[in-house]
């Protein structure tokens, strides 16, 4: 088994090794000119605060906004999360928030089943667990979906998706397995890959998720931290093959969990804090060159009462992590890396290494080109259009999965999915 999957590990990490090269060929000279031009103009908390990413939600209270304002303004917060609530709201609150940014703000979203897990005004599509019931034509479905999702998010200037999930799932909790493509991991890749390069195609960045994979666990991070049994040639079979292909085929990032697995870490910490993860595994040895980021931080599994907010961000940041997700005190997190790397404690090429793949990756975008409109037109036109593409590949789907064979999992609570009754048909 030992000599099995360590082969199946060698083999993908030349496939990833040749994507990385051609993926640095894609990054001209221009924008690599860019990029250290307005990284030499930054302070060290300017740099610091590219790592971050603040999240927007609906109605924000007169104080919040004055919060972000300052963030972006003043700190030169570098990333926005728009979460739940109306796409009409987030985009006249995004644009006044890249007003006020010197570096235009890289705005992400989740859209693991389309723009509508976030905004209502767009049709959902059937969750991960509905898509992988399909059984003739899922990989073309999935690439379909990508674009028509890709399209949707680049109509309203978001340039990331923290999507697909590419974990599998091996326990029956609904609220958990719907977003698994399923349990079968080469069915996973083929799905999860397909749907990335669907969005890759319409210029937007994919974020697979959570990594390594926390199959096997009934603990929900955002309450507690799970710890996974698994062993390393488990891990390497199951949970972390889909991953090999979405890195073979250019995934720009990757989302870290708030699990332990001791058997890829015996500290026992979260993975999200694990370096012995983020260095040792996923970039030596499975030769990822992307972006790293954290699941959120604010959650229950990372901080908690033994935890602090700031504690928890740093544990990230030293550990390996570029990009910090969603922290309750993104301003005293910001100070608190910026005065050790100040202070010579934490090196600050270190520092500018992360800050330069973020750079990097907004160069790639024409962020920097010439000068940066976010401007969102005809919004109402292009929300209609989407709704027309989505209702006549969403039709398709349902059909597909009536004639599924494979056993229905039941959604739950105010589950979205697009199913007829309880039975799936």
């Amino acid at each position: 088994m030992k000599i099995f999957y360590s082969a199946i590990v060698a083999a993908f990490a030349v496939l990833i090794s040749a994507s990385s090269a051609l993926c640095q060929d894609k990054d001209s000279l221009r924008h690599k000119a860019q990029v250290e031009e307005i990284l030499g103009k930054m302070t060290v908390r300017q740099k610091v605060a590219q790592l971050f990413i603040v999240e927007i939600s609906r109605n924000p209270s007169d104080k919040t906004k004055a919060r972000q304002d300052s963030l972006v303004r003043d700190y030169g917060i570098g990333n926005i999360i728009l979460m739940k609530g109306s796409i009409y709201e987030f985009i006249e609150r995004a644009n006044y928030l890249q007003s006020l940014a010197a570096v235009p703000l890289m705005v992400a979203t989740d859209a693991e089943w389309g723009a509508a897990m976030r905004f209502d005004e767009y049709l959902p599509y059937p969750r991960q667990a509905q898509l992988g019931r399909i059984e003739k034509g899922a990989e073309k479905l999935l690439y379909k979906m990508g674009r028509n999702v890709g399209r949707e998010l680049k109509d309203l200037n978001i340039l990331v998706n923290y999507a697909p999930d590419a974990d599998v799932s091996d326990n029956d909790v609904a609220s958990l397995s719907q977003r698994s493509f399923g349990s079968d991991p080469k069915q996973i890749s083929v799905l999860a890959t397909a749907y990335m390069k669907g969005m890759q195609d319409e210029g937007i960045y994919a974020c697979g998720k959570h990594y390594p994979g926390h199959s096997g666990t009934k603990v929900d991070a955002h309450i507690d931290m799970p710890v996974l049994n698994r062993t390393r040639a488990y891990m390497d079979t199951v949970d972390m093959y889909p991953y090999y292909s979405l890195f073979a085929n250019g995934l720009e990032m990757v989302m870290v969990g708030h699990y332990s697995i001791q058997s890829i870490d015996p500290s026992g910490v979260p993975m999200s804090m694990s370096p012995v993860l983020m260095n040792e595994v996923l970039r030596r040895d499975q030769g990822f060159k992307g972006v790293v980021i954290t699941d959120a931080v604010a959650m229950g599994a990372l901080t908690n009462k033994d935890r602090g907010p700031v504690e928890a961000a740093m544990a990230v940041y030293k550990a390996g992590a570029d990009m910090i997700l969603m922290t309750a005190q993104p301003r005293k997190c910001i100070e608190a890396i910026t005065a050790k790397v100040e202070s010579g404690e934490w090196p600050l090429d270190e520092l500018e290494s992360k800050v330069r793949k973020v750079l990097t990756l907004k160069a790639r975008a024409g962020f920097f080109e010439n000068g940066f409109n976010p401007e969102v037109k005809n919004l109402d036109r292009k929300i209609a259009s989407a709704r027309k593409r989505d209702y006549r590949l969403i039709k398709r789907m349902q059909r597909r999965m009536l004639k599924s064979t494979k056993p229905y999992i039941a959604p739950t609570g105010d589950d979205r999915t697009l199913i007829l009754d309880k039975a799936g048909k």
